[in-house]
């Protein structure tokens, strides 16, 4: 029997938000799935005869294979069925009121609970970028310290204009072991160098977090182009995926 209108039929939603949600409400993916398509099963027992139901969601992936961190599913229409030992799961008979209820409160949470994450889903990068006031080649080393302090950073961008050219950072500083009168006096075209990574801003949090854990980078800078927008820290991007 299939479940219509359940608000999950035609849910597009990313492998490892539904794999997460599904696995969280006792639904196991196990063998049923290939590279294209899923089945989530939930298996349970009618405690009155010990009859076993299965209540499945399958879905297809529309973009890349399942079981890849960057794989989107659709879903299909859910359907439940009852197990006859030994022949298997039949779908097409009537099933008693309390085993739909059961599906229709699995399939309620299931879609409620895909729907925030879905919310969730839709923040970018450019979200969770934190402006970070620019200095400029021309500017002194003492005043990019002094953003570097008063904005919490350890990376402050250097701009043409809008247009990032270079970043300079707090390591830099460090390393040249400035006193306060050469940090005044020493221009952060000095210590300008090209970030190792940028990220897009229309970038999703978790492909960007992917990325900076490879880097080893605790914050990166955000460009649209060549347009400075902010930077983001790894661990901010973590706290809203854990959100």
């Amino acid at each position: 029997m299939k479940f219509d209108k359940t608000g999950l039929e035609s849910t597009i939603v990313q492998f490892p938000i539904l794999d997460h949600i599904m696995h969280e409400n006792g639904l196991v993916l196990a063998g049923q799935w290939d590279y294209e398509r899923v089945t989530y099963d939930y298996k349970f027992e009618d405690m009155t005869n010990g009859d076993v139901y299965y209540l499945r969601v399958p879905g297809v992936a529309v973009e890349g294979m399942v079981e890849s961190s960057y794989a989107v599913i659709k879903l299909g229409k859910p359907y439940v069925g009852k197990h006859y030992y030994p022949h298997g799961v039949e779908y097409d008979e009537e099933f008693p009121e309390t085993i739909l209820n059961t599906c229709y409160k699995k399939l309620e949470i299931l879609r409620d609970q895909l729907g925030s994450a879905l919310q969730r889903s839709m923040v970018s990068v450019g979200d969770l970028a934190q402006y970070v006031t620019p200095t400029k080649p021309s500017d002194s080393v003492a005043e990019a310290a002094a953003i570097m302090k008063k904005e919490n950073v350890t990376i402050v961008p250097v701009c043409d204009g809008e247009n990032l050219v270079g970043i300079v950072t707090d390591r830099a500083i460090a390393v040249g072991g400035f006193a306060d009168n050469q940090a005044g006096m020493t221009k952060v075209e000095e210590l300008l160098e090209k970030p190792s990574m940028t990220l897009s801003p229309d970038m999703k949090p978790e492909q960007a977090a992917d990325l900076m854990n490879e880097s080893r980078l605790t914050e990166a800078i955000v460009v649209d182009g060549e347009r400075f927008v902010g930077i983001v820290s790894y661990f901010h991007l973590k706290e809203k995926m854990n959100a």
